[in-house]
């Protein structure tokens, strides 16, 4: 599945995401393992293995290429948890980070999923002190603290859905 996003602030940049395919996930992971430092000692303290992860990420949730234009940029990693959205992972490459492709992907997220799902939730490393701001500055909520893992836990209110008439 391919889909655009075209931000009305940034008419300049468009954004395409791309459900990912089986070629796909080695490049991910190793994505995954270069720009998110801190997912080795997490795992060890979660006491998971690389390739127990690594089957988790091909198995569960859905995984989506994020492209501006033709340069892959990302990638994010939900699952529907009814009432909620979880957001995996959001994995920006360096080049493509600080250009406000992942506030597109988050507002992209909250409107693709407002009316289905009551909020989004993610963890946040408590090191990943940039993300931590946008998510803040974006209207996520801290809603639980990890400190055995050093993440926040956090969540942004989506519209409520709608109701079936009695």
């Amino acid at each position: 599945m391919i889909h655009s996003y075209d931000d009305s602030a940034d008419t300049e940049r468009r954004l395409r995401y791309e459900a990912a395919e089986a070629r796909d996930y080695d490049k991910f992971l190793r994505w995954t393992r270069d720009e998110a430092g801190y997912l080795g000692p997490t795992l060890e303290l979660m006491q998971m293995t690389w390739h127990e992860f690594e089957t988790l990420f091909r198995t569960v949730g859905r995984v989506y290429g994020i492209y501006e234009g033709e340069k892959p940029a990302g990638f994010y990693w939900i699952e529907e948890r009814d009432p909620l959205l979880h957001l995996h992972g959001l994995i920006l490459r360096r080049p493509f980070r600080g250009r406000g492709i992942g506030t597109t992907v988050l507002k992209m997220l909250e409107d693709r999923y407002r009316g289905e799902m009551d909020a989004i939730e993610l963890g946040v490393h408590r090191n990943n002190v940039r993300a931590h701001a946008l998510y803040q500055r974006l209207g996520y909520e801290t809603v639980k603290v990890l400190d055995e893992l050093g993440f926040y836990v956090m969540q942004k209110r989506l519209e409520n859905r709608s109701t079936p008439s009695e």
